[in-house]
């Protein structure tokens, strides 16, 4: 389900029910209790890290075959031609422009850290792209490594560091494993045991839950919310199941409903709706499955094709209609994942060091942190206001595509 063999790619908390149907919606609810143990300070195995918005992400350490310590970017862990660079020319042998640059400063730097394994990180600057700059009257070094700006006071702890550095970044991933292509992610990166250099910022990503500080009232409606939700997987798991069974990319799949979902939702995000009304939710998802399904007829080219694929469509339209009631069933459970997923987002924002922006067209505007990302038993979740952060992502330039 959310357990990663190499760090790739994360879900949303709302999305594993769409992923897995009632399993997924099942190891949302086990995420959550874990979540209101550690926000009840109870003894729990979770723990959550901090998600920066850096870029590029950044794999390195020691190859377990050749012994030689090298770095890269994801494609290290291609099961053909693995893209592992031990030196300078191999960097420019794989890479080119700025990213070549980046992980030439890499190599240089991060091999004085004494890293022993493979780890994984998100670059968050190098002194070409760190500034100093005043904002709201507070004088902050910044960097900007994706689409969040971020920004550290100078006289800080953390920014006196951050100052000093040739280049910055968080390590959030550690690996386990014989070779590179088989490799096995691992939450955290032991940065404790590293050498401390004064080129090198490493910055810790480990998220302060003792410090969140829910009120007994929003413990009690943070249960609420949980049992709630773990009702409606129960309600609605059946579907939620069958949802998953026609979901496809290819075929006759390609034309149904369900392959479109999680497209759907993350239209509205995009266009900065979120879900208010259901019934007006349904009417939205009805327009984007026409407007999709009008254009993949239309590649079409043989009448007969055409005609079977129009069946399809029919009854993929049909199949809504008569269950109208479990869709919508299922739009409110996504919500409710939403929701109870910002009440401790709201409160874990209020925790971090680094000042946020986004940049508009009359300067820096304040924004949220990414997210974060929630640890149990070896699986991980994502944790994101989408409509704040994804909705920056999905709508300004990135400096990193």
């Amino acid at each position: 389900m959310a357990n990663i063999k190499q760090l790739k790619h994360l879900e949303h908390l709302e999305d594993e029910m769409l992923n897995y149907g009632k399993e997924g919606c099942c190891a949302a609810v086990s995420f959550l209790k874990e979540l209101k143990k550690m926000l009840g300070h109870q003894e729990s195995t979770g723990f959550m890290q901090t998600k920066w918005d850096g870029a590029p992400s950044v794999v390195c350490g020691v190859d377990p075959l050749s012994g030689v310590f090298f770095v890269g970017t994801k494609s290290v862990f291609n099961k053909t031609e693995p893209k592992i660079c031990a030196t300078e020319k191999s960097v420019d042998y794989y890479y080119e422009g700025d990213l070549a640059e980046k992980l030439k400063y890499s190599l240089r730097y991060f091999s004085k850290l004494g890293i022993k394994g493979v780890i994984q990180g998100d670059l968050l600057f190098t002194d070409s792209t760190r500034n100093t700059e005043t904002v709201d009257g507070e004088r902050l070094y910044t960097f900007r490594p994706n689409t969040i700006t971020y920004g550290i006071p100078v006289d800080h702890d953390i920014g006196k560091e951050v100052g000093r550095a040739k280049i910055g970044v968080v390590f959030h991933t550690h690996y386990t494993g014989d070779c590179l292509a088989e490799m096995q992610a691992k939450a955290g990166a032991p940065i404790n045991t590293f050498n401390k250099i004064s080129e090198v910022a490493v910055i810790n990503n480990d998220t302060p839950m003792n410090r969140v500080g829910f009120s007994a009232t929003e413990m009690r409606t943070f249960d609420t919310k949980i049992r709630k939700i773990e009702r409606m997987c129960q309600l609605c798991g059946d579907f939620l199941d069958d949802l998953v069974s026609n979901f496809g990319t290819t075929g006759d799949a390609k034309f149904h409903i369900s392959s479109y979902l999680k497209q759907f939702f993350n239209s509205e995000i995009k266009n900065a709706r979120s879900i208010t009304n259901i019934d007006e939710t349904v009417n939205e998802l009805i327009n984007f499955y026409h407007v999709k399904m009008s254009a993949e007829l239309a590649k079409i080219k043989t009448a007969d094709n055409l005609t079977k694929k129009r069946v399809l469509v029919y009854r993929s339209e049909n199949y809504l209609l008569d269950n109208v009631y479990k869709f919508k069933t299922m739009i409110a459970l996504y919500k409710e994942l939403q929701a109870v997923k910002q009440m401790v987002i709201d409160k874990l924002d209020h925790l971090e060091e680094f000042r946020t922006f986004v940049q508009s067209d009359n300067g820096y505007k304040v924004t949220t942190p990414e997210g974060y990302v929630l640890h149990k038993d070896g699986s991980m979740i994502k944790f994101v206001n989408r409509l704040e952060f994804a909705y920056n992502n999905f709508t300004l330039q990135k400096q990193w595509r």
